[in-house]
């Protein structure tokens, strides 16, 4: 059978593998702090026909007769490149602007996972949350390392809350109904050194792993120790570059009908030997 189709196939396969990954970042164009991902391609195994031979004094060297097998998918990459900050005026609306994820914590289990969609809100207990109901992570005082704590915007009952502001560095301000000011909590960012490696879980989450490597084990506050800042009123858009996502589209439809007129050629080749015995 000729080498030719399974080469054939396997270009097909990859592709497809990289069309998918387009496909869902156009699909998330308008997902609030989406990052984009990209396909990288890698070669197969080569099969030697021939080794490398090195010149001696009395005959010269060749440089080898190899065949390549295909290709295959190297990687999906993350793109953590900042998205466009857009305006909604909601104070509960938060856009990390620079390095970092906000820290999420499930109400029921308590793990911990991380996001940058700052589309937060209020729960009737007064815990910040964001979309999905997980309640964003920060401290009681603001001291660099401690343990995480659910941020809590909620004045006391004989003087209740009218309105709350949050500041660049994550600091929570809450204006009592007597006109005074008091400070509910810290908002809380974390910084992993390769944050490619971290598990997308859906719902704009992602899950650490041991190859992402957690910079921070407790609260340190937005705009320090590498993290970015707070913009609170605005929201980071997706990063997605739909002019790139459409060229990468071309190139892998092109890639595609390539890799299907191998197989059509070396289809044609078979049946011309087998054409032969008639």
């Amino acid at each position: 059978m000729l080498q030719s189709l399974y080469s054939g196939i396997a270009g097909l396969r990859t592709h497809q593998q990289q069309l998918s990954v387009v496909a869902n970042n156009l699909a998330n164009v308008n997902t609030v702090a989406f990052k984009g991902s990209r396909a990288l391609f890698q070669d197969s195994l080569s099969q030697t026909m021939k080794p490398p031979t090195q010149s001696t004094a009395t005959s010269g060297g060749s440089n080898g007769i190899q065949i390549g097998l295909g290709v295959g998918l190297s990687t999906v990459t993350a793109i953590f490149s900042q998205g466009a900050l857009q305006a909604t005026g909601l104070p509960s609306d938060l856009a990390i602007e620079g390095d970092g994820f906000f820290v999420v914590a499930d109400p029921a289990s308590g793990a911990q996972t991380f996001s940058r969609a700052g589309a937060l809100a209020l729960d009737s207990l007064g815990n910040l949350v964001d979309s999905n109901g997980s309640r964003i992570q920060g401290s009681l005082t603001g001291v660099s390392g401690d343990p995480y704590a659910d941020v809590v915007i909620q004045g006391p009952a004989a003087n209740p809350m009218v309105a709350y502001s949050i500041e660049s560095t994550g600091r929570v301000l809450m204006q009592l109904s007597d006109g005074t000011t008091a400070v509910a909590g810290f908002i809380a960012l974390t910084r992993f050194t390769n944050p490619q490696a971290l598990l997308r879980i859906g719902k704009n989450q992602y899950q650490e792993t041991p190859e992402a490597g957690n910079l921070f084990t407790g609260y340190e506050a937005p705009g320090s120790n590498g993290l970015g800042a707070l913009r609170a009123g605005f929201l980071e858009m997706s990063n997605v570059d739909l002019a790139q996502e459409f060229t990468d589209m071309i190139r892998a439809q092109r890639g595609l009908q390539a890799n299907s007129r191998i197989i059509t050629t070396s289809d044609e080749v078979l049946q011309e030997l087998i054409s032969l015995k008639r």
